[in-house]
């Protein structure tokens, strides 16, 4: 169960860990969790006007029952009789979705890479999938390549599992620098949005540079972890997995076969259906959605 807050900030702790608020001639505590610190510390002090969601239960924490803040709404400065905002969700809400409009093209895209085995041993790229469409959603190209390692000998066995592949299939791929040129001639060509699912496929990307001794070909301003988007619109704190989201929105999408096209092609319709709900102001209720496939 959650409750919203709203008041002005009494005391600030010294970590910036615990908030006091007085309300209704009470004071009460609240925990707030590293990202929040990280996030809004410069903003906490006496005065601040705050308006944020928390827990109901209640726990103990530096000698305070203290009840753990969820998401903020509003952060409002108090400085010499002036008022001014430091945060607003609804603001946040609106720049993402400028941001998402951004661009005339949008490629969607998704890797699989190998499994470290030791630490001195770096990951590859050995599947790409990727699906390239303009802003009204009709398809330009679809890219769907096994991989063969530029470093890696011989592939875990647990990685062919995981695919559910055999060995050819990587073995017959393309070599890395086909796939790299493939990659820059459609960054030359469209300049497209980069939407991924989370920062992995980023960061792989970034070392198969450096690995195969070769330059970035995607401006990093254009990447769009639509992972992150999720949670900053909808103001929540959950590690949302690929498959997971496709069912909130009730997306059909078969089961998770952990394959690179399949997934850039679920990475597609899940940004469609936020997108939809996003730019024409749709009310939806994200987290009650969660709660009814019991995510939460």
């Amino acid at each position: 169960m959650e409750r919203e807050v709203s008041g002005q900030i009494h005391n600030v702790s010294n970590d910036f860990r615990i908030i006091s608020i007085q309300i209704i001639e009470k004071l009460e505590f609240f925990y707030l969790q590293p990202r929040f610190v990280k996030q809004f510390r410069k903003y906490l002090y006496p005065g601040v006007f705050l308006n944020f969601t928390t827990n109901l239960e209640k726990f103990k924490m530096k000698r305070r029952l203290v009840s753990k803040v969820i998401s903020f709404n509003k952060i409002i400065g108090n400085r010499y009789h002036r008022k001014f905002s430091y945060f607003d969700q609804n603001i946040t809400k609106n720049k993402i979705i400028e941001k998402l409009k951004e661009h005339d093209y949008r490629l969607f895209l998704d890797l699989e890479m190998t499994m470290q085995r030791t630490k001195k041993e770096v990951e590859e790229i050995i599947q790409a999938g990727a699906i390239l469409v303009d802003r009204h959603d009709h398809v330009i190209l679809e890219y769907n390549k096994f991989i063969k390692p530029t470093v890696i000998d011989n592939i875990s066995i647990k990685i062919f599992d995981f695919l559910n592949i055999d060995s050819t299939k990587i073995m017959n791929g393309i070599h890395y620098r086909e796939f790299y040129d493939n990659l820059k001639k459609i960054s030359e060509t469209y300049n497209p949005a980069v939407i991924v699912w989370g920062n992995n496929d980023i960061h792989a990307l970034e070392r198969s540079y450096h690995l195969n001794k070769l330059s970035p070909i995607l401006n990093t301003k254009n990447f769009i972890n639509l992972q992150q988007v999720h949670k900053e619109y909808y103001n929540m704190n959950y590690e949302l997995g690929l498959f997971n989201t496709a069912k909130i929105y009730q997306l059909k999408c078969g089961e998770q076969s952990h394959d690179a096209f399949d997934d850039a092609f679920i990475t597609r319709l899940i940004f469609n259906k936020f997108y939809e709900n996003a730019i024409n102001d749709y009310e939806y209720d994200f987290k009650q959605a969660m709660l009814d496939i019991h995510i939460i």
